[in-house]
């Protein structure tokens, strides 16, 4: 697998440190997860389209997305299953917590990998018309990748996108000053 990827990645970087400001704003981790449970989305991606808003970039859903998802289909994917697994048998023998807590930190670094994988693709790819970055173009954004996967926006999606798009605004006016 790891031949498949021929970028030198930068670990930490902008979106990471994004990410991790992002996922921790009120309301936002709810959200996602609500997002990725109910309608199959991947949080790095409505992240992604997100800090891309911030930067004053359009989403653009192409092939530069494609080393991220084969990562996460084939790397985070069944890392996140067995880490369900061993969530499920824990209940039942609590010593399994070490192993889960060890699962959780591993998923959390591929997870890093991904958004350097993303990073990388953005950073080859950005346009060239500098905009600032905006509450609207994230939201935009994210509606580019709920539509690439055929989820439609209405009153309820919007109730939970909230928190996400108040996590922006927050963003935009802490990094403006």
């Amino acid at each position: 697998m790891a031949a498949d990827f021929n970028i030198e990645m930068q670990l930490k970087n902008d979106l990471w440190a994004f990410a991790l400001n992002f996922y921790q704003q009120p309301g936002v981790e709810s959200a996602c997860l609500l997002l990725q449970e109910q309608f199959g989305l991947s949080i790095n991606r409505i992240i992604y389209a997100a800090w891309c808003g911030c930067e004053g970039q359009s989403l653009r859903v192409n092939e530069a997305l494609l080393q991220a998802d084969k990562w996460q289909k084939g790397i985070t994917h069944p890392l996140r299953a067995v880490r369900y697994a061993v969530r499920e048998q824990k209940k039942s023998d609590p010593a399994l917590d070490t192993c889960y807590q060890a699962l959780r930190k591993a998923e959390l670094a591929c997870e890093q990998v991904e958004l350097a994988l993303l990073y990388e693709q953005h950073q080859q790819h950005l346009s060239k018309d500098e905009r600032e970055g905006t509450t609207l173009l994230g939201y935009q954004n994210i509606e580019i990748y709920l539509n690439s996967h055929n989820v439609e926006l209405d009153s309820e999606l919007e109730l939970i996108l909230g928190p996400i798009l108040s996590a922006i605004n927050h963003y935009l006016g802490t990094n403006r000053s």
